[in-house]
């Protein structure tokens, strides 16, 4: 189903926004926006997502589960496990995935994720760095590529269509089995717990030890004080 549509462009401001206005005009799910290059890229919490034109995988998927609102956030977790998948089997990169959305490869991000609600879909929307060897300065010692780990160019496209079949297969897990078998997969490739995290609490950032992952996705983090605390994707800073 994913990818049985694809449009293509050479420049747009966000793939993401392209698939909005498709998925406003209903766009069939599964329909996927690639494009070269972005100038308005969008990361999570309202970052910007850097790419030279023509060297990453930039795309977004139009997506139709039949799951409240508040649960839209497990999309993260099916895209993670899928990217890290081909990752590792389209290169041999041993792909991590960090909480809640981010995959990295040797502790450096390669990967970013982010999931935005429409109307009547949501919009996946995918940031792989494949061919980008040249980071900038301000992301160069946290930032990764695949050129990078593998030591060499990779077809582009080779990487889309297995990255989009993955993702298909593992979409189709998530809408016949639920969220648990997929939080599964997710946590034999998760790096988060068992490590000190920074998280924001009532406008307070305070350090804690991440400790589990609970069945809604949510990371559960032991404050210094031996106070529990259930952390949504929102509120967590590094």
């Amino acid at each position: 189903m994913i990818g049985s549509k694809i449009h293509r462009y050479e420049t747009v401001a966000s793939t993401n926004d392209i698939a909005r206005e498709l998925a406003d005009g209903g766009a069939v799910e599964g329909t996927v926006v690639v494009s070269a290059e972005q100038t308005k890229g969008r990361g999570s919490r309202g970052r910007v997502w850097l790419s030279p034109p023509g060297v990453n995988l930039l795309m977004s998927v139009i997506l139709k589960p039949k799951i409240p609102r508040n649960r839209l956030g497990e999309l993260a977790f099916v895209a993670g496990v899928a990217i890290a998948g081909t990752l590792r089997e389209c290169c041999g990169l041993d792909a991590r995935i960090k909480w809640p959305n981010d995959v990295r490869v040797g502790g450096r991000k390669i990967c970013g994720i982010i999931v935005e609600a429409v109307k009547d879909a949501v919009i996946l929307g995918i940031g792989v760095n494949v061919n980008w060897t040249e980071l900038p300065d301000e992301i160069k010692d946290t930032a990764t590529s695949v050129a990078i780990e593998h030591g060499g160019v990779v077809d582009i496209e080779q990487a889309l269509k297995m990255l989009l079949a993955d993702l298909d297969i593992a979409y189709g897990v998530y809408r016949a089995r639920g969220f648990d078998r997929i939080l599964q997969q997710w946590k034999e490739l998760e790096t988060t717990t068992g490590k000190e995290v920074t998280v924001k609490l009532n406008g307070d950032s305070v350090k804690g030890l991440a400790v589990d992952v609970d069945d809604h996705g949510s990371l559960i983090v032991e404050l210094p004080s031996g106070e529990v605390q259930s952390i949504s994707a929102a509120t967590v800073v590094s």
